[in-house]
């Protein structure tokens, strides 16, 4: 299970390097769909599942449906400027 829950990660940080260091992730297994499922706290999901056909384990990444925004004070407005990817 090691293993499996590198690969999964691993999937996950090639996906976005910026993630190394500042979201949390947890795999769990689903036995019921022969999978596992990594869930990270900012809503990237990863779903890695072994296919016998060709000897691999594919992974499907989606990324997080939220926006990333930062907000910082206008030194001379004292205005709040708010910007969002």
């Amino acid at each position: 299970m090691t293993t499996l829950t590198a690969l999964a990660l691993l999937g996950l940080l090639l996906a976005s390097p910026t993630m190394a260091g500042s979201v949390r992730c947890t795999t769990y297994e689903e036995r019921s769909m022969n999978r596992l499922q990594t869930i990270c706290d900012d809503g990237t999901r990863a779903v890695s599942t072994y296919n016998r056909t060709l000897q691999r384990w594919d992974i499907t990444i989606t990324e997080s449906p939220r926006q990333t925004c930062t907000a910082r004070v206008h030194p001379v407005t004292k205005a709040v400027e708010l910007r969002c990817r």
